[in-house]
């Protein structure tokens, strides 16, 4: 070889090797700026000179994944694991694929070669007990018809949401508006709210929505309050003209909420807890307005993206409740849906499933809040998600990525087509033989009373979708039956048994109530005073001076309630022994004062928390107190607490009020995580306008400390105290 050919050789491997390097660059400059599709094009090319470059295969493995392309994704990933020069926690990124695609065998595997090197990880320990776990899950399907939506594109379509009768969804589609436009993360157009009204002709089914609120940036994931007057909505974080980024530069999402008026939105505001610093979106909305679902990555979370809930409280807002460890996992959970029979359906690819996003449902009203897996058809080894359901639980619409679709993503539409069998038997509550009642009443949904063959002991009906229905049993000799059941969408069949209780059939006895005061003796006139065990009965005074007479059966173990504004309620048990029969018998039943209760239940040690300086932050060092006040509430549902905020009185008044009432807020998130019903927590923000008295010799400075406080006063809880 002559030194010219050799230098023209030399120059072309210089050349070659430069234009490597500088699309390796440029493609690592576009996947930190999220623009995957451009980064897949750099690292490709480079790859023609550089096969076996480990960095660029494990970054086209991870843009095409977060391109929602799994199959390229995964010949990526496997010549990563195959290449000798990977580094050890490839494994771990390929574990977790594999997992996210529900492939869960091939994933075990590939978490045991990592701990076969560090056999003392615990984290991939962790992680290859869940595969374990997911592999052997049980998961039902779902008998249901599914049809792809005649508006689907090639591009993206998904999250939908009722609007009236109509469908409101968010599709990556070109637009008059903004047609140029496009995401560089997959190289589509920014996405945009769409109305689809089927009634109307093919070429006018389908126009843009949200008049007023479009900007060139994206719009998508809505919710709309039960008028449809009020919209809460996912979009960039731009407002009033301007595109607002974190200290990285990302450009997170918020939801805005914005008004219809005369045919046109306008945005109101903003929610409150949204951040420059992360992502808020994917509202819904429950049917009263007063709770807020919604999914972010805020730092505190249990993953990636985690569910949260906020209410609505005296005109604003509550700081957002994390859902918790049973629907959130280290991985994300998104698109959240609550029904208006308190079932929250949402997306996670951390929960056992098929792979990818799968669709779930679990129960918020305490029946049961075991998370449920929607099964097939309707999830898939896709991605699977953003699902909204009619209010009869019947049919919905959903969106997913899967193999056979018209684009990105594609919203189909699903009708469940079984009913719900519910099965009832009749027994008797002691040697559990069948009985024949003689009436059988079924209250429907929508009202329809049925009455069912009374000549028979088992009977089934149908019921659709996710209900409620009330069933009244009678017999003669037997107490009778008045209950509520629930049907759900994932049990198609339920079987419930009544035991029926016996009446007994002997001589009765006069039984005689004196309600009198704890404190002082007085008699006193209850606002409730029943019988509620072995059936209800409602005592009504005799005179006005709380003493009540009832003739009720011997030998028979009876319960009773009582409760009156401003004193404890109390319950009972007595049993109606057979040596009373024809005679009087005196039951003296005590009720407590408010300031007993707090006396007898609350010492003074546990009764106040203490705040710093123009702080609303609770101190550590009150939380042991505050977990003992709590599980007093979760002991007794009986009670209540007012949580009375102070401020010193430095500030203005119109400060302090605020400030007081933020240390209440702040107060009531731990009772209300720790499982008490925010019903049960009354806020009562007196600022600086109700000071301790300072005694004499306290310092200016130790008064100021006992005035920054929140003080806690248990009283009874009764439905009018709440609403005061």
């Amino acid at each position: 070889m002559n030194r010219l050919v050799l230098f023209f050789f030399l120059l072309f491997l210089s050349s070659a090797s430069f234009s490597q390097r500088l699309s390796v660059r440029s493609g690592d400059r576009e996947f930190d700026d999220f623009n995957y599709k451009k980064a897949i094009e750099y690292y490709e090319y480079s790859l023609r000179s550089d096969s076996l470059n480990t960095h660029v295969l494990r970054r086209l493995a991870q843009s095409y994944h977060k391109m929602k392309h799994d199959d390229k994704a995964l010949e990526y990933f496997e010549a990563l694991v195959d290449n000798e020069n990977k580094e050890d926690t490839d494994l771990i990124l390929f574990g977790a694929f594999l997992k996210e695609r529900g492939q869960y065998a091939k994933a075990k595997r590939i978490y045991q070669q990592y701990l076969d090197r560090y056999p003392g990880d615990r984290g991939v320990k962790k992680e290859i007990e869940n595969v374990i776990k997911f592999e052997n899950e049980t998961l039902k399907d779902l008998i249901c018809e599914l049809r792809p939506s005649p508006f689907n594109t090639i591009y993206s379509d998904f999250s939908p949401s009722y609007y009236n009768d109509n469908l409101v969804f968010s599709s990556g589609r070109k637009s008059k508006d903004y047609r140029d436009d496009k995401y560089e993360w997959n190289g589509e157009f920014f996405l945009e709210l769409f109305l689809y009204d089927a009634s109307k002709d093919p070429s006018r089914q389908i126009v843009r929505f949200g008049n007023g609120i479009g900007t060139k940036y994206h719009e998508g994931s809505v919710c709309f309050s039960s008028d449809f007057k009020t919209m809460f909505f996912t979009r960039s974080n731009y407002f009033k003209g301007k595109l607002n980024r974190d200290e990285n530069g990302a450009n997170n999402l918020k939801i805005f909420i914005a008004e219809e008026k005369n045919g046109r939105w306008k945005v109101r505001g903003e929610f409150p807890y949204n951040s420059d610093a992360y992502s808020v979106g994917h509202p819904s909305l429950s049917k009263d307005g007063k709770v807020l679902y919604f999914v972010s990555n805020m730092p505190g979370g249990f993953g990636g993206t985690d569910i949260y809930r906020s209410y609505w409280i005296d005109g604003k807002w509550t700081k957002p409740e994390n859902m918790g460890s049973r629907v959130n996992t280290k991985d994300d959970e998104m698109f959240p849906f609550f029904n208006s029979r308190n079932s929250l359906f949402f997306s996670s690819n951390g929960h056992a499933g098929k792979g990818g996003l799968d669709l779930y449902v679990v129960n918020t009203d305490g029946r049961d809040f075991e998370v449920g897996h929607l099964g097939s058809p309707m999830n898939s080894s896709a991605d699977d998600f953003s699902i909204v359901i009619n209010p009869e639980g019947r049919i919905g619409h959903f969106a997913s990525n899967r193999s056979g679709g018209v684009g990105e993503d594609d919203i189909y539409s699903f009708e469940i087509e079984h009913d719900n069998r519910v099965n009832i038997q009749i027994r008797d509550s002691l040697d559990i033989h069948f009985v024949v009642p003689d009436q059988i009443r079924v209250i429907k949904p929508e009202g329809i009373d049925v009455n069912y063959d009374k000549g028979k002991n088992q009977f089934s009906f149908d019921i659709k979708g996710e209900q409620a229905y009330r069933i009244l049993v009678e017999k003669q000799g037997y107490y009778p039956v008045d209950t509520v059941l629930y049907s759900h969408i994932l049990d198609p069949e339920l079987t419930h048994t009544f035991k029926l209780i016996k009446r007994p059939s002997i001589e009765s006895v006069n039984v005689n109530f004196a309600m009198k005061d704890f404190g002082n003796g007085n008699l006193l006139v209850p606002d409730v005073l029943q019988i509620i065990e072995p059936e209800i009965i409602d005592l009504h005074p005799e005179s006005g001076l709380g003493n009540y007479s009832v003739e009720l059966d011997k030998n028979t173990d009876y319960r009773v309630f009582a409760k009156k504004e401003g004193y404890y309620a109390i319950d009972f048990s007595f049993f109606s022994s057979d040596t009373l029969a024809n005679i009087n018998h005196e039951l003296l039943m005590r009720l407590m004062s408010n300031k007993d209760i707090q006396k007898e239940f609350l010492p003074e040690d546990l009764a106040t928390v203490y705040f710093d300086f123009d702080k609303s932050e609770v101190k550590s060092e009150a939380f042991e107190n505050i977990k003992k006040v709590v599980d007093l509430l979760k002991n007794d549902e009986r009670l209540m607490v007012t949580l009375v905020a102070r401020a010193d009185s430095r500030g203005t008044s119109e400060y302090n009020d605020a400030l007081a009432f933020r240390r209440a807020a702040a107060t009531r998130e731990f009772f209300v995580r720790g499982g008490i019903d925010i019903k049960r927590v009354v806020i009562l923000a007196l600022g600086e306008t109700s000071p301790f008295d300072r005694v004499e010799g306290q310092s200016l400075e130790d008064w100021y400390r006992i005035n920054r406080c929140v003080d806690f006063e248990l009283n009874t809880f009764l439905d009018d105290q709440v609403q005061k």
